[in-house]
């Protein structure tokens, strides 16, 4: 049925007026495009370009310490729809806004582009900042031709300085990944998980099954390596509060991510168990803290990303509030200092939601954007009760279990088209952007909230980059995603430069590229 339809440049379902069709453009027909505009960034900067760059003032003061902050897959829209999110379900605004209105704060932006695409992924965007190098999306600092790239985690680490990582995520994640490991396939976690025996210090997420002998393929009990070589494991919420830090921790909170923030506060079991993004921020920065030398964190909201693929505007509104009670540690840490700088950024967009004019002279929108507060779970969590209401009973089951689960009573037309997603052959996530049950569910729902979205994968926008704390200027305007290394290790006293490939270079390895077999299972799922 999708298929046909897709065919047919036809709308399956009523009310779907649109489908994305076929990409108009090969890779290679990209990659020509991409030299001709944005992708050419990645060149030298004309005499007259140079020229008009800010001078950067080497006099300034340098950080000690450097807390690089990633909302992962957060459009532009996130921050100023989690303002008044925040407001409303809060009764205060977001630390992040707060932070764009201080005047000692610098803002910008960075555009994202892969080697071989103007849209990236989370493995190419981290492998920019960390290693000034633009690689294929799905590579960890590995070069096409096969060229292995030193990324900045080992450079600092080098310096005898400290490095934590943090995350929402799996641990061995595209984003955490890119500052540490080195791996031409991203997805290759079980081979990433032991790259990060001394180089980082503080490891803080979930991903537990890449470390377990018992869920590795190979048996390998990686966990017992980490805690021969001093690390000391963390597996619950409460050993976040121990009296006295160990020096290296190997924190593993969930076999694979940890929950989503809007699941995660309304199940007791899960939010005694499971650290928040915020406390593991606290934790990392109590057992980096007391370095000499000074450290490396970055800290990530992992599920920002994973919800917006959903198209779930709940989730990724209480993942991103989530997201700011990290910023607000950090900035708590690095304010009574001054020898801290705080980056906070996102590596590309993802679905671009958008609280859209509802009502006549819009007067309804705010009366629909407040109804994203009334959903007590995720997508995730809704859909096997949302499945089995459709198997057991009639469409009314399925209404029923949408008002309970968002606070939305879906139009009868809305509900038979969910319904018969339901019980046919469409599989939750989508492989293409505008199909699978959660997006439906997301184009639903956007009916009654306003918001809505334009797929679910990765988009080609800037994204929002604020900087704060001594040599916070050098991110000022708009960057490319590979300046952050130059900028990051001429702070931290690094020369070290990594290699780097040319459009023209990379083009004849675009045809080596081996695409996912059809029943790969997204990384976001």
């Amino acid at each position: 049925m999708l298929l046909a339809a897709r065919a047919a440049r036809q709308p399956p379902y009523p009310g779907v007026h649109c489908m994305s069709p076929h990409p108009p453009f090969t890779r290679r027909e990209l990659l020509k495009l991409g030299v001709a505009g944005g992708l050419a960034l990645a060149g030298p900067a004309s005499p007259a370009r140079a020229a008009e760059q800010p001078a950067r003032r080497s006099a300034a003061p340098k950080p000690k310490n450097i807390i690089f902050m990633v909302s992962d897959g957060m459009s532009l829209a996130v921050p100023s729809l989690a303002e008044p999110f925040s407001e409303l379900v809060r009764g205060r605004g977001t630390r992040w806004y707060a932070l764009l209105q201080d005047p000692d704060a610098v803002v910008g932006f960075f555009e994202t582009h892969a080697l071989n695409s103007l849209v990236t992924d989370s493995a190419a965007a981290s492998t920019a900042w960390a290693s000034g190098t633009r690689v294929f999306n799905g590579a960890l600092n590995v070069l096409p031709d096969g060229r292995e790239l030193v990324p900045l985690a080992r450079l600092v680490y080098e310096t005898g300085r400290r490095v934590g990582l943090v995350t929402t995520t799996t641990i061995t994640h595209a984003t955490p990944a890119g500052f540490a490991a080195v791996q031409p396939k991203r997805d290759d976690e079980p081979l990433i998980a032991p790259q990060y025996l001394d180089v980082v210090d503080v490891l803080l997420g979930g991903g537990r099954k890449f470390f377990d002998p018992a869920q590795r393929a190979d048996g390998r009990d990686l966990a017992a390596e980490y805690v021969a070589r001093g690390y000391t494991p963390w597996e619950h919420r409460a050993d976040l509060s121990r009296a006295q830090p160990p020096p290296k921790v190997l924190g593993l909170f969930a076999d694979r991510h940890l929950p989503y923030s809007i699941d995660q506060q309304r199940d007791a079991t899960l939010a005694q168990r499971v650290p928040t993004l915020a406390e593991m921020t606290r934790a990392a920065l109590a057992l980096l803290g007391p370095s000499e030398r000074g450290f490396l964190l970055q800290v990530e909201g992992g599920r920002v990303d994973h919800a917006a693929h959903a198209n779930d505007a709940a989730a990724v509104l209480w993942d991103q509030l989530a997201f700011d009670d990290a910023i607000d540690a950090a900035l708590a840490f690095a304010a009574p200092r001054g020898d801290t700088l705080v980056v906070v950024t996102s590596d590309h967009g993802t679905a671009n939601p958008g609280l859209s004019g509802m009502g006549d002279d819009y007067r309804d929108s705010t009366a629909c954007f407040r109804r994203v507060a009334r959903a007590k779970v995720s997508y995730q969590a809704a859909l096997p009760e949302l499945r089995g209401a459709a198997r057991e009973s009639s469409v009314a089951g399925v209404a029923e279990v949408v008002r309970r689960a968002f606070g939305v009573d879906l139009a009868r037309d809305e509900v038979a088209t969910l319904h018969a997603a339901l019980v046919g052959d469409m599989p939750d996530e989508p492989s293409h952007p505008q199909t699978g049950v959660v997006a439906l569910l997301g184009r639903l729902l956007a009916n009654h909230t306003g918001i809505g979205w334009i797929g679910t994968a990765h988009t080609q926008d800037l994204v929002l980059l604020t900087a704060a704390g001594p040599g916070a200027d050098v991110f000022a305007g708009l960057l490319q995603n590979t300046d952050a290394f130059e900028r990051l290790t001429d702070l931290l006293g690094i020369r070290h430069r990594n290699p780097r490939m040319s459009i023209q270079e990379a083009e004849p390895y675009l045809a080596l590229a081996t695409p996912a077999p059809p029943d790969h299972r997204p990384h976001w799922a």
